[in-house]
């Protein structure tokens, strides 16, 4: 590529070397009778999600139902997410600081949580596309339907589509969703990122299969 490109980041188990929602799991669920059930339950449909075995909508509604999501579990939560950046990731935090400018984080997860997470990374939190909590009943947080553009299967590739991101963009991840911005042309080339998990549906479709941030920004 002769331009600059624009970077897109996915965030859970690319920048970060977990998920964000198993990580809130264990934290809201701590003193749940039926916790040990529910966790795996939750990383399951989290696997299917990222492997294409179903569509976000329903990944991150069922998730979310099985969680009594309050504000006092996500400062612990961020502090858990960035204590587990993906390693390369982690020490070529300058590299990334430096071209801030062009690279954004584009997930199915929640500004709440991303946003004060890859600050730490020394990136800008403007730069998030992303998806919001709002207030519910009993104090509780749930999605926010108007807020998401990313809690739909397509939401990846049309929110970067309408954000007008500079062309050409290479996109970065290691789930369906993030191959499906490169099907639907919302970029010019899709990386597999599989540093933290390595899934092979996702890394057949990608133009680039690479294991570190090194080898993902010698793909530009």
């Amino acid at each position: 590529m002769n331009a600059e490109p624009t970077w897109i980041f996915d965030f859970d188990s690319t920048l970060v070397a977990t998920e964000a929602l198993d990580e809130l799991a264990e934290i809201a669920l701590a003193d749940d009778p039926g916790r040990e059930a529910r966790l795996a339950r939750i990383r399951d449909i989290t696997a299917m999600g990222m492997d294409g075995r179903m569509g976000i909508e329903r990944s991150l509604s069922e998730r979310l139902a099985m969680l009594s999501l309050r504000a006092s579990l996500l400062p612990p939560l961020v502090d858990r997410l960035a204590s587990r950046f993906a390693p390369s990731v982690w020490s070529g935090r300058a590299r990334l600081a430096a071209m801030s400018h062009r690279v954004w984080v584009v997930s199915g997860g929640f500004h709440e949580w991303i946003e004060p997470v890859i600050e730490r990374l020394g990136l800008r939190p403007a730069h998030v596309i992303a998806n919001r909590l709002r207030p519910a009943a009993g104090g509780l947080l749930e999605l926010d339907p108007a807020a998401s553009p990313c809690a739909v299967d397509s939401g990846k590739a049309t929110a970067i589509e309408a954000a007008g991101l500079g062309r050409p963009r290479i996109m970065v991840g290691d789930g369906m969703t993030d191959w499906r911005v490169r099907e639907l042309g919302a970029c010019e080339r899709f990386v597999c990122f599989t540093e933290v998990v390595h899934r092979a549906p996702v890394a057949a479709k990608a133009d680039v299969v690479a294991a570190s941030l090194d080898a993902v920004l010698g793909a530009a």
